[in-house]
């Protein structure tokens, strides 16, 4: 076996706290935590809660006309109130392009009591309504149709082509959450096929607009090329409450990076993120406080970094599984921490790529295999791994055979070993 020659560029134990606060903020800071299902997401609980709001204003409405009607009906027939004026539809709510102000409905008015009958608009019918309104130039009725085939809300099948091509008709008339919507499709290739240029102007339409989405999207098709100019638009996005752009900010602020170092504001930024959900703000939150920066405690610095991996960053699981193996602030559990890494290099992280052939080399958690070792050092020195490819020069000294398949395969799960336990 080559543990012994090769076992010492492992590095399980050396650096570990190093890893966390640095490695973490560079792959933070180098990704665009947005992505499409946490937009579609996004867009349709605001839907959620703009219907809810149109129903409730509905139904407060058709509470005080009853009320109303109630009243004038105790009076007598002189009250002055007109005979039809009921509640108005709540199949029109205003998030969905219908009028938001009362424009009548059916009641009956039968002795001293009153009767009022909310008729609730079908999906096929607002749908037809909106389809309409769209074709005949409202833009907002495109952008709400738009959202609706983009989210599939009210169980409308999901038609991300349909939504690119009517969140760009939006886009056309100057709706500018459109705009910011019709460059993210564009940007990322989503319903059709990407188109960079056309995305970076459609986002700064929107930037330039003050949308904080179009803003911290313009700012990420920046960033590679112009990172000083793309910093104070991801700045206003995140101030604006955008959870990518806070995410970003957060690790800029943990690095120093287009911005003054400063963990007080790193934290802020982070703490919104990982409210709102984004595992990669709780992973490297969980690195500041694991290393005594930020004023958390070891504690919830152990309990943000399980979160962020159970919630798939890739960082965060690489750390996680490695203190799992180790023992090192939970129960020591080296089969249970090498599956997690195997998750994280199967999904192409390079340096769980890396720890997981270091696993392979000591036997933790994972048998004791050369062929795997050097797969999965392989896998990671090709990614550009840095550490990696220093063990690939040492592999290939040694004269070892390169381009085996792996004995332990390469899913997401391996063969447990009582080694290292």
């Amino acid at each position: 076996m080559m543990t012994r020659r090769l076992g010492r560029l492992c590095g399980l134990s050396a650096g570990l706290s190093v890893g966390l606060a640095i490695g973490l903020a560079a792959g933070s800071a180098m990704a665009d935590p947005q992505t499409d299902e946490a937009n579609r997401q996004r867009q349709m609980a605001s839907m959620r809660q703009e219907a809810a709001r149109a129903d409730q204003a509905s139904a407060d409405r058709s509470l005080a006309q009853q009320q109303t009607a109630a009243n004038a009906a105790r009076q007598g027939p002189n009250s002055g109130m007109a005979t039809g004026s009921g509640s108005p539809s709540s199949g029109a709510p205003t998030w969905a392009g219908g009028s938001s102000a009362a424009t009548g409905g059916p009641h009956s008015v039968v002795d001293s009591y009153t009767f009022t009958f909310r008729k609730q608009e079908t999906t096929a019918q607002m749908l037809a309504r909106l389809t309409a309104a769209a074709d005949g130039g409202d833009g907002g009725a495109a952008y709400n149709l738009a959202r609706i085939y983009y989210t599939g809300f009210e169980g409308v099948p999901r038609d991300d082509a349909a939504a690119r091509r009517l969140f760009g008709q939006a886009a056309r008339t100057g709706h500018a959450q459109s705009q910011a919507n019709y460059g993210f499709f564009l940007k990322e290739g989503i319903g059709g096929p990407a188109a960079p240029q056309d995305a970076r102007r459609w986002l700064k339409a929107a930037s330039d607009a003050g949308n904080s989405f179009g803003q911290m999207q313009y700012a990420f098709s920046l960033w590679s090329e112009d990172p000083e100019a793309a910093s104070p638009l991801v700045i206003a996005a995140a101030d604006a409450g955008e959870m990518g752009a806070q995410a970003l900010v957060g690790s800029l602020y943990v690095m120093g990076y287009t911005v003054a170092q400063d963990d007080v504001l790193a934290v802020k930024y982070l703490k919104a993120a990982a409210e709102q959900g984004e595992p990669g703000s709780k992973g490297l939150l969980a690195g500041l406080y694991l290393t005594g920066r930020g004023g958390g405690s070891e504690a919830e610095g152990y309990r943000l970094l399980k979160e962020g991996a159970d919630g798939g960053d890739a960082d965060s699981m690489r750390n996680y599984g490695l203190m799992l193996v180790q023992g090192k602030g939970y129960p020591k559990d080296p089969a249970a921490g090498a599956a997690i890494v195997r998750k994280a290099a199967v999904a192409g992280d390079a340096k769980s790529q890396k720890l997981l052939g270091d696993l392979y080399n000591e036997g933790l958690g994972v048998p004791e295999q050369e062929e795997d070792t050097i797969y999965w050092w392989n896998r990671a020195a090709e990614a550009g791994d840095a550490e990696a490819i220093e063990a690939m020069i040492d592999v290939r000294t040694g004269g070892y055979v390169i381009g085996r398949a792996p004995l332990d395969g390469v899913g997401e799960t391996a063969r447990p070993t009582g080694r290292g336990t």
